[in-house]
């Protein structure tokens, strides 16, 4: 608390001197040697009367920004004239060598160091046994790239650098060194599941509106902002589990995929307001007052995306959602977090408003415990139950209908993109024409209705590009195309053996021919010769297109020469598939996860940060009711 107050002092006497430009580097409060001058007496008196403060601890204060000038001064001077720029350092653990190794330190430098080099500088600063390779840089809110110089990662001589570490305990740094590797295998997957999301069986990416609908986006956009949306998830989920270290690496990531985002996409959700809401909120987790200007930057970014996504007054989201009181959540969280910047900026007028907005929104989301589970008793979960009470304040009725409505409201949405994600795979099946377009569904289905089989059907519209007309002609004049296997059903590999064939050529026909015809029936030996017996021995030519299903075979005497890399490709195939299933694993699939805030920690932040502001309002006004009083005198 003492600090506090004294930080916030410290602010108040600097920005006075600054508005009267009163320069303490300079005559009379600094002689030529850098030494100590004088500071008029009537100054520190309107000071300590204007403040309410001690006349010592204003002396003391202009001492101390004296120096910080002095330090400020000879910094700027070393780096004009020598290169060299200073950086303030703060790490996130203890060092080994340092005492008291929360405070920040002084690093120099040149700005055209990699980022890679100033990991090795900080890792040695006072001979601490630190590895680089387990040191992660933050600077204005950015991971700082390794293989980038500082300057051009906008890193200046001055700038305020987060070092996140690893203590010196083998299983922290085996922990820390885990987490690290875990941010990259995320990335990592996260790309490969922007890549594959549209084609992939298994996996469907959507990327919606606030009102659930999908939102179609040009194929890079989409690219980048599902990589940021994934991080962002998996941020939030390392959150909820504590790991506050490992989230806002997670969420600094998102941040610089949002950052290669167009502005429009941007604007159409509230994503990037959420993340920014995230990672400040993991700045005050991590009590990191060094990055309260990112913070600040952070949140006035983010409310002007709220008001650009929901409108000045939520009516957009109103409009949009039929009520905005399940997104008051995020302002309530919001509103705190701007009045602890305010408070820890010295301004605690304005912080006590923020705290006071933020107070009357949690009185407002606050949900009765018998309400809630009563309606969890009708079959609802809690976030259910919690978010329709606070979306119909606290009327049980009107919170099952809105529940029953979102309900529905999902799984429409939800049906809809099945459907059309279904489409797109079964137009994947059915290949590509001889023009190489895909196979159009609508007339594949249509042909289907009349009774074509699915396998001709296919094969008719790939040799016609489509042409519905040409494709009935095609199949009329085909009659072969008939026996081709279902498309869109996946077939298991079958293998041809020499014994197969032999079998066929004892009952005298062709090897050629006897091949070709169980392949055609994917090795059914009685089929084969079913068709080569109604066709005299010679089956029809069918020459279907490279999209159509293919099939495995292989015989003792020709060995397949391609299995190695097909094995290769499966295994690869595997790989991938256990990395997006890790990665999909604890990401929750529900749309409004991120309105479920139970607020309890902000709760208890709001009343701390109330309390200490208090507090140094009462102290300020002992001070001031002390300086207005006559002191006595003796005659």
């Amino acid at each position: 608390m003492e600090s506090i107050s004294q930080d916030i002092n410290l602010k108040k006497i600097r920005d006075r001197l600054n508005a009267e430009k009163i320069k303490l580097w300079l005559p009379p409060y600094t002689t030529e040697d850098k030494e100590r001058g004088i500071v008029p007496e009537d100054l520190i008196e309107a000071y300590s009367r204007d403040f309410s403060l001690d006349k010592d601890h204003v002396a003391q204060v202009l001492e101390e920004l004296r120096l910080h000038a002095l330090s400020k001064l000879a910094e700027r001077d070393r780096f004009l004239n020598e290169g060299l720029a200073t950086l303030r350092v703060k790490v996130t653990c203890p060092l080994p060598a340092e005492s008291d190794s929360r405070k920040p330190f002084p690093v120099e430098c040149r700005l055209s160091l990699l980022g890679s080099e100033l990991k090795t500088l900080i890792a040695s600063y006072k001979n601490n046994e630190l590895s680089p390779d387990l040191l992660k840089l933050i600077c204005k809110g950015r991971v700082l790239n390794e293989n980038t110089s500082l300057e051009d990662q906008g890193v200046k001589n001055g700038s305020d650098i987060m070092a996140m570490c690893m203590s010196s305990s083998e299983a922290r740094l085996a922990k820390r060194e885990a987490e690290l590797a875990a941010v990259e295998k995320t990335r990592r997957a996260a790309e490969l599941l922007s890549t594959r999301g549209d084609d992939d069986d298994h996996f469907h990416v959507q990327i919606a509106d606030q009102s659930g609908k999908p939102i179609k986006l040009p194929r890079e956009e989409q690219r980048a902002l599902t990589v940021a949306m994934t991080l962002h998830e998996k941020g939030r989920a390392a959150l909820k589990q504590k790991k506050i270290s490992h989230a806002l690496l997670l969420l600094l990531e998102a941040d610089s995929e949002f950052s290669t985002c167009s502005s429009a996409i941007l604007q159409t959700v509230d994503n990037y307001a959420i993340l920014c809401l995230d990672i400040v909120w993991c700045y005050l987790l991590l009590k990191n007052l060094e990055q309260l200007p990112d913070a600040d930057r952070r949140l006035t970014s983010s409310e002007s995306c709220f008001k650009r996504s929901y409108g000045e007054k939520m009516e957009r989201l109103a409009a949009i959602k039929g009520g905005t009181g399940t997104e008051q959540a995020l302002f309530m969280r919001l509103y705190l977090l701007q009045g602890i910047v305010a408070f820890h900026k010295g301004d605690l007028i304005q912080a006590q408003n923020f705290f006071r907005r933020a107070e009357f929104v949690l009185t407002l989301l606050h949900v009765d415990e018998d309400q809630l589970n009563q309606v969890m008793m009708m079959g609802f979960s809690e976030r259910e139950a919690r978010l329709g009470l606070r979306a119909r304040n606290g009327n049980i009725q009107q919170a099952v209908d809105h529940i029953m409505e979102k309900r529905k409201e999902i799984e429409e949405n939800n049906k809809k993109a099945k459907m059309e994600w279904e489409q797109k795979m079964k137009g994947k099946r059915l290949g590509k024409t001889a023009n190489g377009q895909q196979v159009n569904v609508e007339a594949y289905n249509s042909l289907v209705e009349m009774q074509f089989s699915k396998g001709a059907s296919a094969e008719a519209l790939r040799q016609c590009n489509n042409d519905i007309s040409l494709a009935i002609e095609y199949l009329q004049n085909h009659p072969e195309l008939f026996s081709l296997p279902d498309p869109g059903t996946k077939e298991k590999k079958f293998t041809i053996t020499d014994e197969m064939i032999r079998q066929i050529v004892a009952l005298g026909f062709d090897e050629t021919q006897a091949r070709q015809a169980l392949q055609q029936y994917r090795g059914e030996i009685e089929r084969a010769v079913e068709q080569l017996l109604a066709n005299g021995g010679i089956l029809p030519a069918i020459s279907p297109s490279s999209s159509s299903s293919s099939f495995a075979s292989s015989s003792s005497s020709s060995p397949d020469c391609s299995s190695g890399d097909d094995a290769s490709k499966k295994r690869k195939k595997e790989e991938e598939r256990e990395e997006l299933d890790s990665l999909v694993s604890d990401i929750n699939t529900d749309t409004s996860d991120h309105l479920d805030l139970t607020l309890s920690d902000e709760k208890e932040m709001l009343v701390m940060y109330q309390g200490m502001a208090s507090s140094l309002q009462t102290q300020q006004q002992k001070q001031t009711a002390s300086t207005s009083s006559p002191s006595s005198s003796s005659s």
